[in-house]
């Protein structure tokens, strides 16, 4: 099968088109084999299978994370949106990368719907993080998002004195929330895997 330019735009076609929530995942990959072509192509496949692995331990319990890891490669590869090569070297054997790939996770919730093992039913979920003075601020801010429709929960994941990672469950479409929080004086910002929130409340009142 010929190797793509470590950039594979895949479309999903026995799905309807959606707004994807894509999730990002940076891999590392070291890989030998018979020769350099041979390690690339198995090091693309490992680092699919790592990045899908990642995104449905977001919406998914053990039985769902079972059927994912028992995934055929060919499988696996419909729910990849996009890979990216950021660094990589290579000998005659050996190849080694680090990768940025991109899985539709709106198509891999849906998959896993309809075999009944989607943790959040219909809803979605991204990590948040948000950089706070003082704790006030962190606490009106969570009830300034608890406030929007959209928004079905809040869950604190990690706190340090002046920093909070949160998850935020949703409904609808990731578009519609970034604005609808726009509109609250919240932004969101896309870092890799997280949102960095920031406000334009003083005080985070």
């Amino acid at each position: 099968m010929k190797i793509r330019c470590f950039l594979f735009l895949l479309t999903m076609f026995a799905f309807p088109a959606m707004a994807a929530d894509d999730y990002f995942s940076i891999v590392d990959v070291d890989v030998t084999d018979v020769n350099a072509a041979v390690a690339r192509e198995k090091a693309m496949a490992q680092a699919n299978r790592k990045a899908v692995n990642e995104a449905a331990e977001n919406f998914t319990d053990s039985r769902g994370m079972e059927v994912v890891y028992g995934l055929s490669g060919e499988q696996i590869s419909y729910f990849i949106k996009e890979a990216t090569v950021l660094e990589e070297k290579s000998s005659d054997v050996r190849y080694i990368a680090k990768l940025k790939v991109k899985v539709q996770n709106d198509i891999l919730r849906q998959y896993l719907q309809e075999k009944g093992l989607s943790e959040y039913g219909n809803s979605n979920e991204i990590n948040v993080i948000y950089v706070f003075d003082k704790l006030a601020n962190w606490v009106a801010v969570e009830k300034r998002i608890k406030t929007i429709a959209a928004v079905e929960d809040v869950k604190t994941i990690a706190m340090t004195p002046n920093k909070v990672q949160f998850k935020v469950e949703y409904s609808g479409g990731l578009e519609s929330l970034e604005q609808t929080m726009s509109a609250h004086n919240l932004a969101l910002q896309r870092n890799d895997n997280v949102y960095i929130l920031t406000t334009s409340l003083a005080g985070g009142e």
